[in-house]
């Protein structure tokens, strides 16, 4: 596995990573598990389907057009057959198949008769080659240098590629929508071992209002990334 930041973790020498083995733990939802899912990526201006024909026998018929969204598009006819409110729009994105971690669950209760099963989830991103990616941004994700990425190191057990979760991209996923995903080590799934994931809450509460969420971790995590970064001079 390729490698570009320090192999020295801020958990050592305790795991990065925890491999679960029970059998119900493929659906398990735990808080730091990795699932496979369907991440969409914000425009920099809503693209719409815009209809321009509905067929009233035959919604297969109905024909769309890709356009921006502009004041006044939401004003339509309700769509029954489309479920497709008077104030609503289909919206389009583009988006990808990727890693992501399940930050929290929850089996929604806004629609009484029909509750939904959501997973807030963090996308996991692939580090690049140069000169896309650095090794000097690695070493400075890895020491929590910025604040929205929390680096995962390479693992057979673990995450397969030297990565990072990207907080601005945090968005629910529905349940349909996740696939287990199990690590190539021991074809099992996996989450961040407890140390790891106390360390990415208290990095992830300081993304989100800049607040400490425990002094002593904080503290640790400041020396280990100083320590890094006097390694990355000394290079």
């Amino acid at each position: 596995m390729t490698r570009r930041g320090s192999t020295d973790l801020i958990c050592d020498p305790n795991p990065f990573y925890e491999v679960l083995q029970n059998p119900d733990d493929d659906w398990g939802f735990h808080p730091g598990q990795l699932f496979w899912s369907h991440i969409a990526y914000p425009e920099t201006h809503p693209q719409i389907l815009k209809m321009i024909n509905y067929d009233p026998r035959n919604d297969r018929n109905t024909k769309f057009t890709i356009k921006p969204y502009n004041n006044g598009d939401e004003k339509h006819y309700p769509v029954k057959e489309l479920n497709l409110h008077e104030d609503e729009l289909f919206y389009v994105y583009k988006g990808k198949r990727r890693l992501v971690m399940i930050l929290g669950y929850i089996k929604s209760s806004w629609f009484k008769n029909n509750p939904q099963e959501y997973l807030l989830c963090a996308p996991v991103f692939s580090f690049k080659p140069d000169p896309m990616h650095t090794q000097e941004m690695i070493i400075k994700t890895q020491a929590f240098l910025y604040s929205s990425l929390f680096y995962l190191p390479p693992d057979i057990n673990g995450c397969p590629n030297e990565s990072a979760i990207r907080f601005e991209m945090i968005q629910p996923v529905i349940r349909n929508s996740l696939n287990p995903f199990f690590c190539d080590g021991g074809r099992k799934p996996v989450r961040l071992s407890p140390d790891a994931y106390w360390i990415l809450l208290c990095h992830l509460l300081k993304f989100l209002n800049g607040k400490i969420l425990d002094s002593k971790t904080d503290e640790y995590m400041k020396f280990y990334g100083e320590y890094l970064m006097e390694g990355l001079g000394n290079s």
